[in-house]
C-alpha cells in the first residue's frame, strides 16, 4: 500500500471536551447552523485541558442535547454516533495544518426534531441528520481556513503556553475579533 492510502484510511482521534468551564467557552463563541443544530466553534485553550497530547488529536468535541429537545436517549445517542462519523470523515478531508490550534466544536440541539421521527432506526432521520451536519460542518471550514490563514499571517502558531500567557497583552493589539 502506498503511504497517502495509509494516511486517508489512518483514524481521527477526537477528544471528548469534559470541564464546564469549555463547554461554557465554547457556548460564548461563534457558531453556524442548520436546521434545528448549531455548531459552536473556537480553538482550543490551555483551560480546556484535554487529556491526550493535542499532536495526536484532530478535534476536541462535545455535545449538548438537552431532553426537553430530544427525549429518547436512542436519538441523542444517534445524533453524537453520526456526528462523530461526519466529523472524522471531514476531517479526513480537510486536515488541521501545522501550528494551527486545535479546534473545539460543540454541537448543539436547539429545537425539537420533527415529530415524524419516531424512531432511531427512521432512515429518514438517520439521512437527515447526515446531511445537516455535513452541511454545518461545510459552512464551518471556510472560517477555520481564515482563521489559520490570519494566523499564519500575523505569525501565530498554536495556543499561546503557560510562559506567553504571562506576557501582558497591549489593549489596542487583537482586541478586535473578526
Amino acid at each position: 500500500m502506498s503511504r497517502n492510502h495509509d494516511e486517508a484510511n489512518a483514524p481521527v482521534h477526537l477528544l471528548a471536551l469534559l470541564r464546564p468551564e469549555s463547554f461554557g467557552a465554547s457556548l460564548r463563541a461563534r457558531w453556524v447552523q442548520a436546521g434545528e443544530f448549531r455548531l459552536h466553534y473556537r480553538g482550543a485553550s490551555e483551560q480546556d485541558a484535554l487529556i491526550e497530547p493535542t499532536a495526536q488529536a484532530a478535534c476536541a468535541v462535545g455535545f449538548v442535547l438537552p431532553k426537553r429537545q430530544c427525549k429518547h436517549a436512542a436519538r441523542r445517542n444517534l445524533i453524537r454516533r453520526i456526528a462523530r462519523e461526519r466529523l472524522r470523515a471531514h476531517l479526513r478531508e480537510h486536515p488541521r495544518q501545522p501550528g494551527q490550534a486545535l479546534p473545539v466544536l460543540v454541537l448543539r440541539l436547539q429545537a425539537k426534531l420533527d415529530a415524524r421521527w419516531r424512531s432511531a432506526q427512521s432512515k429518514a432521520l438517520r439521512d437527515y441528520l447526515h446531511q445537516t451536519i455535513a452541511r454545518l460542518l461545510a459552512e464551518w471550514e471556510p472560517k477555520r481556513q481564515r482563521v489559520a490563514a490570519q494566523q499564519g499571517d500575523s505569525g501565530q502558531g498554536a495556543p499561546a503556553t503557560a510562559a506567553s500567557a504571562a506576557e501582558p497583552v497591549p489593549r489596542g493589539e487583537g482586541a478586535k475579533a473578526s
